[in-house]
């Protein structure tokens, strides 16, 4: 079978991609019987996030919660809450990545499993446990471990490990809590899903179970309200961590597979849904839209990375000294949007202004500026 353009991967990157490249004849192959199984996502994104989505789906019948802001706790259990400019709904990504793919105007093959890619002199040819497709073009959105990517000899993201569960948790509905120290990278995490429920989490380098663990039975105040006899659902997954080359030829890479997600946070939805744009705008011109995507989000990248590098910096001390710093001055939050990490830059002068601790003033500066 021969088309345009044949995307691999049928969840949220590749079924954005489908639906901007109306008027193209596309082949969208997904390795499982539905998008969005397994959920390996806490479904936190920003309200700009959610506008987005709006042009393809009802996405406002997919929200289970709104959220205002985030509790940020030190090790000790010290904690600030904070409101930052932009505002967060939860959404139930399984039903979500359904509708999304339901709606694409492509052809959909599930159960497609793809078992390798080659590029001839003209074309491409996908070879998949349903058959074997031919095409112009080929877009990689089969997420970390992407056999495009593989296939095609594209550099590859660093992968980290997350874990979750959902359970009965204590919380402020309206804001989501960061843990710091209960990683060996980044941080752990609760979402309230609403009705007294969480998505807690962590992201790491490795063994995400473990650090998973220890946040729900040694936080001083997680394991207080947390109760261990209703846990719904446990995920595992990897997250990519740092922006690959993502074009090359007549070959894409878009979502987890090119590292589009926020280096400081795991998230990915919005960068993606801003790629898939840019590239249905752009097509066939590849390098217009690496050009015009980068433009857009490569600072916030560079700066994502400066946010993470911090968090390998930083004690347990200085969370316990930034979290008491936070309480005092939380109007230094309120011009921070949680997609843009470039917000946090221009607030930084105020912010070192008011450290008064020298020591983490230079690994403040040192990693951020």
């Amino acid at each position: 079978m021969h088309y345009d353009i044949v995307i691999v991967g049928g969840g949220p990157a590749g079924s954005l991609t489908a639906l901007n490249l109306e008027g193209e004849r596309v082949a969208l192959l997904e390795e499982h019987q539905s998008a969005g199984f397994p959920a390996q996502c806490a479904g936190l994104i920003s309200q700009d996030c959610l506008k987005l989505l709006k042009k393809y789906v009802d996405a406002e019948k997919f929200t289970l919660n709104r959220i205002d802001g985030a509790y940020f706790f030190s090790p000790s259990g010290e904690f600030a809450k904070l409101r930052g400019r932009s505002r967060g709904v939860v959404v139930e990504r399984k039903l979500m990545d359904c509708e999304f793919i339901k709606t694409c105007p492509a052809d959909v093959f599930v159960k497609a499993k793809v078992t390798g890619v080659k590029k001839d002199e003209e074309e491409f040819l996908v070879r998949s446990v349903r058959g074997d497709f031919r095409a112009s073009y080929v877009v990689g959105a089969d997420g970390p471990s992407s056999i495009v990517a593989r296939e095609l000899g594209f550099d590859r993201p660093k992968v980290l490990s997350a874990a979750q569960v959902e359970c009965k948790m204590s919380m402020d509905e309206s804001f989501v809590e960061i843990y710091f120290g209960y990683s060996d990278f980044m941080f752990g995490y609760a979402v309230p899903t609403g009705d007294g429920f969480a998505r807690v989490g962590v992201v790491s380098k490795s063994n995400a179970i473990r650090w998973l663990q220890k946040l729900l039975k040694e936080h001083p105040s997680v394991s207080k309200r947390v109760d261990s006899m209703k846990v719904d659902e446990i995920n595992c997954g990897a997250i990519p961590f740092g922006l690959v080359e993502f074009v090359r030829g007549y070959a894409v890479l878009i979502g987890d597979s090119a590292g589009m997600v926020k280096p400081y946070t795991g998230g990915g939805l919005y960068y993606l849904a801003i790629a898939a744009e840019l590239l249905g705008k752009h097509f066939p011109n590849l390098e217009k839209f690496r050009e015009e995507y980068m433009r857009k989000l490569g600072k916030e990248y560079a700066i994502g990375m400066r946010i993470a590098k911090l968090y390998k910096e930083l004690s347990d001390s200085d969370y316990d000294y930034l979290v008491r710093l936070g309480k005092e001055n939380e109007e230094l939050a309120e011009s921070l949007h949680m997609d843009k990490p470039s917000t946090l830059i221009r607030v930084l002068p105020l912010m070192l202004k008011v450290v008064k601790n020298p020591r983490l003033a230079v690994k403040i500066a040192r990693c951020l500026l």
